[in-house]
């Protein structure tokens, strides 16, 4: 999905598209190690029939948790039953793999999460 809107700086009378920047650090993303790994580590995982559908479950049942945690309806049941499937995940090497490989993008992100709000945060500062 691409975004473009120009937003003009107030310093100059120069027009700055941060979309484009945006749009470029995704295609830069699709570049790192991290998202490769990440990537053949989905492939592998899709491969292995029985850690897909595993996968699968895990993710149905964390997007029912999430709902159910927006409206206050959260049991003890939904919990175990996700730490359950999620026991159950721990059998599949291409699933802990994924994991992992999620992980690693994850620190990525948030490390470029911290540079794209460093202006906010110095702002902050007194």
């Amino acid at each position: 999905m691409r975004y473009n809107r120009l937003i003009k700086n107030q310093r100059s009378d120069i027009m700055v598209n941060i979309y484009d920047t945006a749009n470029q650090m995704e295609q830069d993303l699709k570049q790192t190690q991290q998202y490769q790994e990440l990537k053949a580590a989905y492939e592998a995982l899709k491969a292995d029939e029985k850690a897909y559908a595993c996968f699968k479950e895990l993710q149905d049942l964390q997007g029912q948790l999430q709902q159910k945690q927006m409206q206050g309806n959260i049991t003890e049941e939904d919990f175990k039953e996700l730490q359950e499937a999620g026991a159950k995940a721990k059998d599949f090497e291409t699933l802990q793999t994924l994991m992992l490989k999620e992980q690693a993008l994850s620190m990525l992100m948030d490390e470029v999460s911290k540079i794209i709000f460093q202006p906010v945060q110095e702002l902050y500062q007194d």
